[in-house]
């Protein structure tokens, strides 16, 4: 049998194989053998030819199916991708198996050794297989050579797979101590904000900390200062068998093929919830795609009481052995739930009948792909229906008549208040916060300022990528948030000092805490996000979002407004210090079609999307300006180029062919 194999790289090979089984053989995966070490491939075709190749197959079933890689091809296609990248872009972790070379304990007795190479061996013993290169570098290349050459080490070349052990961090003391003990750190703004995520959290894995934007570094500090504590794979697992107990429910319709659910967020999820549970009792399947870990967290947790066992979790986060063994069961499974982020997209399903997504923005992969995009595509494959789950519909789907539309009314009250200057909190908004209610504070900022040059009269940008630098707590050093670049806080024109400009998240914490103390029930963040809903919500500051050099910016600014509405239950208060500032107006009234239209008229008129195609591009070099047509423009952005095109859909595919040849850090299809 001749095989096509996708790589990781992106490329094809073709092969000549014995396959094991009786089924097809696409969608399995491949241990691919080569001179030096191995690497997994997946089966994505048959072919007319092929070479000899030394490889395995190493599941008894396949590890996904036709129709994911039919909506892969789709959607690679359209956005001028290879599609093979966009495979291994999306699988697990857990499933790149490579082959590589370790150093492990030979067959000879320890008997007449020195002091080092006793330490070498007890090292080795204990890591049971390490590499060689740090092994010489722990203990230099003579001892190990020597080691090496009288048989008590020796080479191996092994599969490793990785991500076998999960480390998980929780606080080690309670809140106002861990805030203390930030008083001698530098540099204590992220430090400060991964005590709150964690406080939130309560316990988070590695890999979610690092997907959250914490450095590994910030984490060994607070570990080290005894703040944070570790432990390791005790993670939850869904083999925990939870009763879901029967309950008489009203009648509720189908979803259908397409269909939005949308506005406030408790009464969202109650209605996902019972549609959930009449398809299983159907003995019907269903797949929930979350934005991030987070947010699965929180739908499992209010699902499972209703579900129980057959809501089945493939996460990231997960620890790997529990990710393959929950995966596979998949194949034959039958009437269960599947709730996960982009690790469970392509998950063998054999039967699904509705996809639905979560997400509060559109979701872009690394290389600028829509995963709704891909989800709405593999629906269509498997004949399900397909359900966005939000707070308010994209406004291009607004457009699409053929969609329907369930809508639940956010019902809490909007309190509009004037911030001065840089004035932090209002005489006003402190009189609005409650005893004992969850409150949760937004400023659409990280860090603690903008950095500003009184002398030169402007506001920093970063030398790398263009985008505005943050001004640390201390005043003594900047960072910018979009590609890590870090620098002293001097003008690099004038070389003088810089000062703060406005206020980010880190400032406002400050502020909160000083004039109203540290409680528990005050949480931050810089983003109204889908998951969980509080009693009270202040937006400090969102004005920033207006001054955008973006056509959507008003439907950004919107966009954050509305969603903060639909997560609070009791009251939304806005600061803002835009006078006449419209776009409050149709929060308070809770307009959002009225919105919706106004936008929509001012972008048809502009020929801009959702009426025209629009690429966004952040670019390492620059491209020829002709080629992308007349109605392209670029500007230098520190050392990348920042390049937008309008086109048309009939032309998209080439455009995006030009921009990618220009290695794209930033890319998105509007």
């Amino acid at each position: 049998m001749y095989l096509k194999l996708a790589l990781s790289n992106g490329r094809i090979l073709k092969v000549k194989a014995d396959f094991p089984y009786k089924d097809s053989p696409i969608g399995y995966r491949v241990l691919l053998r080569g001179e030096k070490g191995g690497t997994t491939a997946l089966v994505v075709g048959l072919a007319k030819e092929g070479q000899e190749a030394e490889l395995s197959f190493p599941d008894e079933s396949p590890l996904t199916t036709e129709k994911h890689l039919k909506a892969l091809l789709d959607v690679a296609d359209y956005y001028c991708l290879l599609p093979w990248r966009l495979l291994f872009d999306l699988l697990p972790t857990a499933f790149h198996w490579q082959e590589e070379d370790f150093i492990t304990l030979g067959d000879k007795e320890w008997r007449f050794l020195d002091g080092k190479s006793l330490e070498v061996l007890q090292y080795v013993k204990k890591k049971k297989q390490t590499k060689e290169e740090r092994l010489k570098q722990e203990f230099g290349k003579e001892a190990v050579e020597r080691l090496l050459r009288l048989g008590f080490l020796r080479r191996v070349r092994e599969w490793k797979m990785p991500d076998l052990s999960v480390s998980l961090y929780a606080l080690a003391v309670p809140l106002q101590e861990a805030i203390d003990g930030l008083k001698h750190f530098r540099n204590k703004e992220e430090k400060l904000r991964l005590i709150h995520y964690l406080q939130e959290r309560e316990v988070a894995s590695e890999e979610e900390l690092r997907e959250a934007g914490f450095k590994t570094q910030d984490i060994k500090a607070l570990l080290q200062k005894g703040l944070l504590t570790c432990m390791e794979e005790d993670i939850r697992k869904v083999s925990i068998t939870y009763t879901a107990g029967r309950r008489e429910r009203r009648y509720i319709r189908p979803l259908g093929k397409k269909s939005i659910l949308f506005g406030n967020w408790q009464d969202t999820l109650l209605r996902m919830e019972e549609e959930l549970e009449s398809l299983v009792e159907a003995g019907k399947s269903a797949l929930i795609y979350c934005e991030n870990v987070s947010l699965v967290e929180q739908v499992e947790e209010y699902l499972r009481p209703a579900l129980g066992d057959r809501l089945v979790r493939l996460c990231s986060s997960d620890r790997p052995r529990d990710l393959i063994l929950r995966w596979f069961s998949l194949n034959s499974a039958q009437g269960v739930v599947v709730v996960g982020n982009r690790g469970a997209l392509l998950a063998p399903f054999k039967e699904v009948e509705l996809f639905l997504c979560l997400s509060g923005n559109s979701k872009h992969t690394p290389t600028g792909v829509d995963l709704r995009e891909f989800l709405y595509q593999l629906s269509r494959y498997y004949g399900a229906g397909f359900s966005l789950v939000s707070t308010a519909p994209p406004l291009n789907l607004y457009l699409g008549r053929d969609w329907r539309e369930e809508y639940s009314p956010p019902t809490a009250q909007v309190f509009v208040l004037r911030r001065k200057g840089e004035e932090v909190l209002s005489p006003e908004l402190k009189a609005l916060v409650p005893e004992g209610e969850e409150c949760l504070f937004l400023v659409n900022k990280t860090g603690y300022a903008y950095a500003y040059c009184k002398f030169c009269g402007w506001i920093v940008d970063c030398p790398v990528c263009g985008n505005l630098l943050t001004l640390s707590g201390e005043g003594h050093k900047v960072f910018c948030n979009l590609c890590g670049y870090k620098g002293d806080a001097l003008c690099p024109e004038c070389g003088r000092p810089l000062q703060k400009l406005g206020f980010g998240i880190d400032r406002a914490v400050e502020e909160v805490y000083k004039h109203l103390g540290v409680r528990e029930n005050f949480h931050f963040d810089t983003q109204p996000r889908l998951g969980k809903s509080y009693d009270w919500v202040f937006v400090l500051h969102a004005d920033n979002l207006l001054s955008l050099p973006r056509f959507d910016a008003m439907e950004k600014y919107f966009s954050y407004l509305w969603s903060a509405l639909c997560i609070s239950r009791r009251g939304l208060v806005v600061q803002t210090a835009v006078e006449d500032n419209p776009l409050v107006e149709y929060i308070k009234s809770k307009d959002w079609q009225g919105f919706y239209e106004k936008e929509l008229s001012r972008r048809k008129e502009e020929d801009l999307p959702p009426y025209r195609k629009m690429v966004v591009a952040i670019l390492r070099s620059a491209p020829d300006m002709q080629s992308l047509g007349q109605e392209a423009r670029k500007k230098r952005a520190g050392k990348l180029f920042e390049v937008l095109v309008k086109t048309d859909s009939k032309n998209l595919r080439e455009t995006l062919r030009i921009l990618r040849r220009h290695q794209p850090v930033y890319l998105e299809v509007l």
